[in-house]
């Protein structure tokens, strides 16, 4: 009987005991109070805006050439006897130095020849004018015969009227055979004139024939010494001592060294940053136009560019602008070959109140983060030009405004941030 007892009454005791602990260890449990915690702001990086002037640099590749080459071939035909030392592939002249010499003798005699020819048209005209000279004397003593013969017939006349005679006087009395032949002289002396005026006029084309004679013939003896056109450079040379040439042949080709010319592409939107008058007209030279460097292997040229070619390339939608550079083979810098490959940067023209930041502020092509307060506000802009590392920015910034440059995962338009202000150095 008393183990049916303890059978039923121990484990009601140990659930009482249980029940009892529980609501104890509930109405005695420890409050947990939360401690407050700040929203995570994340660090960025900004820099201040600046507004000041901006000239962009453009950069450009081209391969230099020569402005002028020309083929040099001689005006007469002959055997050369003269070739410089210098007329071989990559030899420089300065102008009007002597390239090649022809054997001048065969056009000295025949400007000899033209000189005895002119000589003889001179004496043909001193002779004409000489008979045209006695011709005209012949005429004046003729005509002054004529008048002192009728002065002395009148005389006799009047004398034969004084002596009463009734019959008319006889012709020689009249002085009418004097008279006669006076006339006749004045008729020859008129043959001859009209003779020697021809002769003089003979005489004077033929002048003229052999003073052109000798004036080719002159022309032709200068010829045999060709001399440099310009200030060249020899790209290639077929000429020797010996040989004959005629004016067909080639002797060499010349490269005008005076100044060089490099072709640069520039794509159409750049024309805006640079400073050239009528660029889409091609061709209009410009001395005052942008400067330009060229760059190869270390070695630096300044130029200018003076023109652009004013046709866009259908496929590329570029146009093609062309940089001078003087001298590319005199002073004390290297020589800036021919048929090199440069880089070139050419200098824009010069914009106000434009804001230079590192290109990391760009976000979406046209759109930058501004951080006012420790937020972070997006805000639209416009975008002069850029490169790598550098963007310009002509609207839509404000100076003093600070510009964030680090890259974030997220942006939420008002977003707190704590801010770094990078220096321009850094």
């Amino acid at each position: 009987m008393t183990r049916r007892v303890l059978q039923i009454l121990l484990p009601l005791l140990v659930v009482g005991v249980g029940v009892s602990g529980s609501i104890w260890l509930v109405n005695n449990k420890n409050q947990v109070q939360p401690i407050p915690r700040e929203k995570f702001k994340p660090n960025v990086e900004t820099v201040e805006v600046s507004l000041g002037d901006f000239k962009p640099v453009i950069p450009a590749q081209g391969t230099v050439k020569p402005h002028t080459v020309v083929g040099l071939s001689p005006e007469i035909s002959g055997r050369i006897v003269f070739v410089s030392p210098k007329l071989v592939v990559g030899g420089l002249f300065e102008e009007g130095e002597e390239l090649v010499r022809i054997d001048s003798r065969e056009y000295e005699l025949i400007l000899q020849q033209a000189n005895a020819q002119t000589n003889s048209a001179q004496s043909n005209i001193t002779n004409a004018l000489a008979q045209l000279s006695s011709a005209l004397a012949q005429k004046a003593q003729s005509e002054a015969r004529i008048i002192r013969e009728k002065s002395e017939a009148k005389a006799a006349r009047a004398e034969w009227v004084l002596l009463g005679k009734n019959k008319p006087p006889p012709d020689l009395l009249l002085r009418v055979p004097q008279i006669n032949e006076a006339k006749a002289g004045i008729a020859s002396a008129n043959a001859l004139a009209r003779a020697a005026d021809a002769q003089l006029q003979s005489a004077k084309a033929l002048l003229k024939a052999a003073e052109a004679a000798r004036e080719q013939a002159e022309l032709n003896v200068k010829r045999c010494v060709i001399n440099a056109p310009f200030n060249c450079r020899v790209q290639s040379a077929n000429v020797g001592i010996g040989q004959i040439v005629s004016l067909a042949s080639v002797l060499a080709q010349l490269q005008s060294i005076d100044y060089a010319e490099i072709r640069l592409l520039l794509p159409l939107d750049q024309f805006r940053h640079l400073e050239i008058n009528n660029v889409y007209r091609g061709g209009m030279s410009n001395t005052n136009g942008p400067s330009v460097t060229l760059t190869a292997h270390g070695n630096k040229w300044p130029g200018r560019i003076v023109r652009s070619e004013g046709e866009i390339q259908s496929g590329t939608q570029m146009m093609a602008v062309v940089a001078k550079v003087k001298k590319p083979y005199g002073g004390d810098r290297p020589a800036l070959s021919f048929g090199q490959f440069v880089s070139a940067t050419i200098q824009g023209r010069l914009f106000n109140g434009i804001a230079t930041l590192p290109t990391t502020v760009l976000r979406d092509d046209d759109f930058v983060y501004v951080a006012n307060n420790n937020k972070l506000h997006a805000r639209k802009v416009t975008v002069l030009w850029s490169n790598r590392k550098q963007i310009a920015i002509s609207a839509g910034l404000k100076n003093g405004e600070r510009v964030c440059t680090s890259s974030l995962d997220s942006f939420v338009e008002g977003m707190g941030v704590s801010t770094i202000l990078k220096s321009d150095n850094e």
